[in-house]
């Protein structure tokens, strides 16, 4: 198996690992990272993105194993987007592994028919139109109000130069991905948040899985860690407070 490149931060337990999300790299999650200096956090770039190598396999259950192989034991896992989708399959395929998983507005997982459309009209635009210039007019629709509009230039020039064929597979992936049944199989803590217009609806996910607690972020766009972590860290350190006696295992 291709080893992904790692960046860590921080120190303390539990152990968070942080999974970007489509066409990004560890970078995206840097805001997580810094709003939880007591934890040790492990920021991947996954399969075909930032630094870590091509694959063969862009699935979401290949980006799982791939992050299992370079993540500490008994830790809680992040997953922005896409990345939570990563985080979810990582749940289910080693529940000894992973104590908790926290979804940051996820890619579809039960979506909703208007969200659908949405990943169906994407998957088409990619198949024909110039890549680089789509994803950046993607990025920056994803956005309300940034609180570090640098970092986000930063972030979009790394979504701009991701590998067209790399940007392509992967969205395929996304979309065709069995998000209810694998959200079902999780049997460790969940949290879900959401914005103020997600790809799912927290109470249609919720309904598949009673572990499952939901929470949503005001007057943000899709890259919330980017422009309200401070509501995104509360619910976090919330949710990980009430559980610790079950990640602490």
């Amino acid at each position: 198996m291709q080893k992904l490149s790692t960046t860590t931060a921080g120190d303390g337990d539990p152990p968070l690992v942080l999974i970007h999300g489509w066409t990004c790299d560890h970078r995206a999650m840097a805001p997580v990272a810094a709003a939880f200096p007591d934890h040790r956090s492990t920021l991947v770039d996954l399969l075909g993105h930032g630094r870590s190598p091509k694959a063969s396999d862009y699935s979401i259950e290949a980006q799982a194993a791939a992050v299992l192989a370079v993540a500490p034991e008994r830790a809680v896992y992040i997953g922005h987007s896409m990345g939570a989708q990563v985080a979810i399959a990582a749940a289910v395929a080693a529940p000894g592994r992973v104590s908790a998983i926290v979804l940051l507005d996820p890619a579809f997982i039960a979506p909703h028919e208007k969200a659908l459309a949405f990943g169906e009209g994407m998957r088409a635009q990619l198949a024909r139109v110039d890549i680089p210039a789509m994803i950046e007019l993607f990025g920056r629709n994803q956005i309300v109000s940034a609180s570090d509009p640098a970092a986000v230039e930063e972030i979009i020039g790394v979504m701009k130069a991701n590998d067209p064929a790399v940007t392509r597979t992967a969205w395929d992936a996304i979309l065709d991905w069995d998000g209810r049944a694998a959200i079902a199989a999780v049997g460790c803590p969940v949290l879900l948040i959401a914005i103020d217009k997600p790809l799912n609806r927290p109470a249609d996910v919720a309904r598949l899985n009673p572990r499952i607690v939901t929470g949503q972020v005001a007057i943000s766009g899709h890259m919330l860690q980017f422009e309200v972590m401070d509501q995104v860290a509360a619910m976090i350190r919330r949710f990980l407070q009430i559980n610790i006696s079950v990640i602490a295992g």
